[in-house]
């Protein structure tokens, strides 16, 4: 009911700025990704499992729309590749370097702030599961089964616009969720810094 109401929302905005001027453009860029990594057992000190960075990529588009003389809503509708890196011990004891990487149609609502070339923003964020890979893993890739399919999350964002036409912003993005279907006693967040180009169209 949450995620249906974040959507709803979202259209209701958008038939709002309809009435005034919008821009669209279409973005790339890279994301540098890691999760953190939790378990819980009763009565035991919590352990966190250690994991780096991976990178990532996202691409999209975006449509913005003007809502007063400095503030603006925009929407980033993007596919976008998120997840960790780490080393797992083997059956057969040896250490493999393994990636896990998830890939999701995400969804930021972002409110900006306009100070004439730069611009602020926060907002929140809804991604729908595409894949969840394991890869270098005794060599093999494995599909990771245990993932919710939807994931949310809360957004910084900070930008330069260089001209009309061309942006560059950098986002934080920290997932509010567990995506692990069934937790237990095992807790994991998608958090990643997302680094874009964005071209606008008009």
């Amino acid at each position: 009911m949450k995620k249906s109401s974040v959507f709803v929302s979202a259209l209701l905005l958008f038939v709002y700025g309809a009435k005034s001027q919008s821009r669209f453009a279409v973005k790339t860029g890279l994301n540098l990704a890691n999760q953190s990594k939790n378990i819980s057992i009763p009565q035991l000190p919590s352990i966190q499992q250690h994991t780096e960075s991976l990178i990532g990529y996202q691409f999209g588009v975006v449509y913005k729309t003007i809502l007063s003389k400095n503030l603006f809503l925009s929407a980033e509708p993007a596919f976008s590749v998120i997840g960790s890196s780490m080393t797992l011990l083997g059956s057969d004891g040896g250490s493999y370097a393994t990636d896990e990487k998830l890939g999701y149609i995400e969804l930021p609502l972002i409110f900006q702030y306009s100070l004439k070339k730069l611009y602020f923003g926060v907002g929140p964020s809804m991604g729908l599961k595409l894949f969840s890979k394991l890869s270098g893993f005794e060599n093999r890739t494995f599909n990771i089964t245990s993932y919710k399919s939807m994931d949310a999350a809360g957004n910084l964002l900070v930008g330069y616009s260089l001209s009309k036409k061309i942006d560059f912003n950098a986002r934080y993005s920290h997932g509010l969720m567990n995506i692990i279907k069934d937790p237990g006693y095992a807790k994991t967040k998608n958090r990643f810094f997302n680094f874009s180009v964005l071209c606008y169209l008009k």
